[in-house]
């Protein structure tokens, strides 16, 4: 046999041995997800407050709406808000058309409107009443939300992912113990996070006039966060 066909040979028979190996068998597999949540005292609340002012004249418009919003943020300092506590959010100018209801119809004029919007954020929980009072009081007429948080959630999120993986865990080796068979090498794992604020409320009085003001009663409840873990498995013979 000449070298040439005795190489021929050689690599058929290699390759007949490759198309005779046992194909590859995917193992067994097992997924679980699970949840876990953790909450604390929120230690933060933030107020989003706002004047909304509407004027046959721009001029008064604008400054009706400058002065009271200074008067409110002042307000809002001297109940112990911190001037790098305070932010303008939002502003906004824009025409309206006068509707009269009786004639159903609008009568050519215009007034102009004018929101000015700002949020505070109080680190004092207990004062959060008198904030809102002082500041409905100044002339904010217009209070969008209430919300308490916990400023750090780091830890709160690691003990929520803790309980989230642990969960995982029980329910996949509760569920395999029932087939007679345990876990192996983990072969995925996915997170999934959320928050819950403690309390969102929106508040506004109007009775009376100055003075007549009174801080309302405002409970935070806890804050809590939430992780959703999911991981997958081989199972072992």
């Amino acid at each position: 046999m000449r070298t040439g066909t005795l190489t021929l040979a050689v690599l058929a028979i290699a390759a007949a041995a490759c198309f005779a190996q046992e194909p590859y068998v995917y193992p067994a597999t097992i997924s679980s997800t699970g949840y876990g949540t953790a909450s604390a005292e929120p230690d933060i609340v933030t107020i989003v407050f706002g004047i909304d002012i509407s004027k046959a004249d721009a001029e008064v418009a604008v400054n009706e709406a400058g002065r009271l919003a200074d008067a409110a943020m002042a307000a809002a300092r001297a109940a112990g808000v911190a001037g790098t506590d305070l932010k303008t959010t939002g502003y906004n100018l824009w025409v309206e058309q006068v509707w009269d209801d009786y004639a159903y119809a609008y009568t050519g004029e215009v007034n102009y409107h004018v929101t000015h919007w700002m949020s505070a954020d109080v680190r004092d929980i207990d004062s959060v009443g008198e904030v809102l009072a002082a500041i409905v009081e100044a002339g904010a007429n217009s209070i969008s939300s209430v919300t308490f948080r916990v400023e750090d959630t780091t830890e709160l999120y690691e003990q929520a992912r803790q309980n989230a993986a642990e969960d995982a865990r029980n329910k996949a080796e509760q569920l395999v113990a029932n087939f007679g068979t345990s876990l192996g090498r983990l072969t995925s794992i996915s997170e999934w996070n959320s928050y819950n604020y403690g309390y969102d409320a929106a508040y506004a009085n109007y009775g009376g006039g100055y003075g007549d003001y009174y801080a309302p009663p405002i409970t935070p409840g806890a804050y809590s966060v939430s992780v959703e873990v999911s991981a997958s498995w081989e199972l072992e013979e």
